[in-house]
């Protein structure tokens, strides 16, 4: 007999996650969250000590949605957790004058956020870790911050159990047959059975839903640890990113958190479409040594020592807009997928959105409705 479930998640990171924590606060019944690997893996795209979160965007949607993320969406994981999940850090975000900055700086004027426009003199008194070459100018994002993301991870798997959520690890979907009622998902482990599905499975979603084949696409990203002179404390160094033409960002980085070195990494979101199956083994010394040439052109001090390196998996819209949205021939099964590298910050507020698309086939969130033609599942602004 097949497991049955009013509700069922696929993906236990950051969105599968968030999504279960906002079912149970709504006092949902039947919740099952299924993940092929061991929960808080590093295989996906959720892992790893810290990640950026600011309100510095590429448009004043995403602006406005950050409000709501940094004023209620986190303060109440973080209640509900017990524990602190941001970590308040000057925001420092330039580029050249072909890039992004004007954009990032416009959208960010016409919501009111608490950013400042810096000149390259004024930004090199604020953050003297950078040299502002060829700049267009610096936002300082006074509402900036890094998240704990490995915590963040760990509070949310505590809450979704605590509060009655079934919880399958180590378990792969090997089929979903959308065409049954219930709906059939297929496992490593049995069938289970599910009146709604919540597909939040990141770099596999496409496998499971044809719908997003044309899409998604996946990025695996190197993410470097490097010590430079005088960056050790954490408070010492900003949150930042390197706004170029193309893409969210070009490069970014955080302050020293959980392990050894400032976290650097390039911001890849196109041309490539690799396999979130084939997992490196050796060090890809090729975009090491683009990391360290980046650092040594726009950073003042200079490397001490290369510390480590890790990947991370983006999944990839031609937009680099996410997919909220329900799937376009089933009502009842709902999509959080392609969040393109920048999704994280967005987890508690997008976790929400989910939840409630399943539950009520709309959200309570008035700037997430303005803005909901972007996060289509099928076609998405260009």
């Amino acid at each position: 007999m097949a497991s049955t479930y009013h509700t069922l998640i696929i993906g236990a990171g950051i969105n599968g996650l968030s999504t279960g924590y906002h079912l149970s606060r709504q006092n949902a019944r039947g919740i099952g969250l299924i993940e092929q690997f061991a929960l808080g893996h590093d295989r996906g795209s959720s892992h790893g000590h810290s990640r950026i979160t600011r309100s510095a965007y590429v448009n004043a949607h995403y602006v406005r949605l950050m409000q709501i993320a940094h004023g209620e969406s986190w303060p109440q994981l973080e209640r509900d957790a017990g524990r602190q999940l941001i970590y308040p850090t000057p925001g420092c975000f330039f580029g050249p004058p072909d890039g992004k900055y004007e954009s990032y700086a416009q959208a960010v004027e016409e919501v009111g956020v608490d950013v400042e426009r810096l000149t390259p003199k004024e930004g090199r008194k604020r953050f003297p870790h950078f040299r502002f070459e060829n700049a267009a100018g610096v936002l300082y994002d006074r509402t900036a911050g890094f998240v704990a993301a490995a915590q963040t991870v760990q509070s949310l798997i505590r809450l979704v159990r605590n509060r009655g959520v079934e919880i399958r690890e180590n378990a792969t979907v090997l089929r979903v047959d959308l065409t049954r009622d219930p709906i059939r998902v297929e496992t490593s482990v049995g069938d289970l059975e599910t009146e709604r599905l919540i597909v939040a499975a990141g770099p596999w979603a496409s496998r499971l839903l044809p719908v997003l084949k044309s899409r998604v696409a996946v990025a695996r990203q190197t993410v470097g640890y490097f010590q430079l002179a005088g960056a050790r404390e954490q408070g010492a160094f900003p949150v930042w990113g390197y706004l170029l033409g193309k893409g969210d960002m070009g490069y970014y980085g955080l302050p020293q958190f959980g392990r050894d070195g400032i976290k650097i990494a390039k911001h890849i979101v196109s041309g490539v479409d690799d396999d979130p199956d084939d997992v490196p083994v050796q060090m890809p010394s090729a975009a090491i040594d683009d990391l360290r040439a980046f650092i040594e052109e726009q950073f003042v001090p200079p490397v001490e020592r290369f510390i480590d390196w890790e990947t991370c998996l983006y999944t990839n819209t031609p937009t680099e807009d996410f997919i909220l949205d329900i799937h376009p021939d089933h009502p009842n099964v709902v999509i959080g997928a392609g969040f393109s590298g920048h999704g994280f910050k967005f987890g508690p507020l997008t976790g929400r959105v989910l939840s409630e698309l399943s539950l009520n086939g709309k959200t309570s969130i008035p700037e997430f409705e303005a803005a909901r033609e972007m996060f289509k599942a099928t076609s998405q602004r260009g």
